[in-house]
């Protein structure tokens, strides 16, 4: 007679006295993290208005695009952007300037492509709301009139005021 053995029981018996499998011990615990963002606005002036060389035998005005950027950290209305009269307007013109002094070029700083709404001293290049961390890029038009006027380089500097 043939005797035929399952292995099967075995294995099963084995692995009951055998006992649980021990892993390495493992522990948790939680890492804060905060942080908070300052509720504010800056302003950069990008890209500078430069006429470069003029040429005064033209009978059209000059006119050169530059850039001023508000970013703020949450979004706003009645955001405001002035622009003041520089360090040498006078009666209400704004003027560059020879490093002497003795010299002038009268010019305009406009707020539109089509150079028809002039910024007056102190007047307002911008008057509306922003979206948070989004920069609010603002163009800004400087116009030099057709004219002759003396050789020389010329300057001014702005003041761009942003209040929010």
């Amino acid at each position: 007679m043939k005797r035929t053995f399952s292995l099967l029981p075995a294995l099963a018996g084995a692995l009951v006295l055998a006992g649980p499998a021990h892993a390495a011990e493992t522990a948790t615990s939680n890492l804060a993290v905060s942080a908070i963002v300052a509720d504010t606005c800056t302003i950069a002036t990008g890209t500078a208005l430069s006429f470069a060389t003029l040429d005064t035998s033209s009978i059209s005005s000059e006119i050169t695009p530059g850039l001023v950027t508000v970013i703020c950290t949450a979004s706003r209305s009645g955001i405001l952007v002035t622009v003041d009269g520089g360090d040498n307007a006078a009666s209400g013109v704004r003027r560059m300037a020879t490093s002497d002094g003795e010299t002038f070029l009268p010019y305009s700083i406009m707020s539109d492509s089509g150079h028809a709404s002039e910024i007056s001293v102190g007047g307002e290049l911008y008057n509306d709301g922003v979206t948070a961390a989004v920069p609010q890029i603002i163009p800004v038009y400087g116009q030099i009139p057709a004219g002759n006027y003396a050789a020389g380089n010329y300057s001014d500097t702005l003041e761009v005021t942003l209040s929010y």
